[in-house]
């Protein structure tokens, strides 16, 4: 199942869910949920999800990424279908 082409009755998606937080994720502008903590950080391995799914946007923004700590390490992280043979 693609859930990365799913759309919800209202027009809901993932790549619709990514792009509102691209401008808070890139430090473009404040995160607009105040009562929700945001670290820019966080968002980094969604958004590179989400530009290997084929948003273009997501994969403009990936170069404004916040590293984690620890460094990004989304290139290391091994594919879904690669964990597929140990997952039963």
């Amino acid at each position: 199942m693609d859930l990365w082409a799913y759309e919800g009755p209202q027009g809901q998606s993932l790549f619709k869910a990514v792009d509102y937080l691209l401008p808070a994720a890139t430090g473009a502008a404040p995160w607009p949920q105040p009562e929700l903590e945001f670290y820019r950080y966080a968002a980094s391995d969604i958004v590179h999800a989400a530009a290997d799914a084929g948003d273009a946007k997501a994969e403009a923004a990936v170069g404004q990424l916040e590293s984690p700590p620890g460094g990004d390490l989304w290139a290391l992280r091994p594919a879904a279908e690669q964990l597929d043979s140990i997952a039963g």
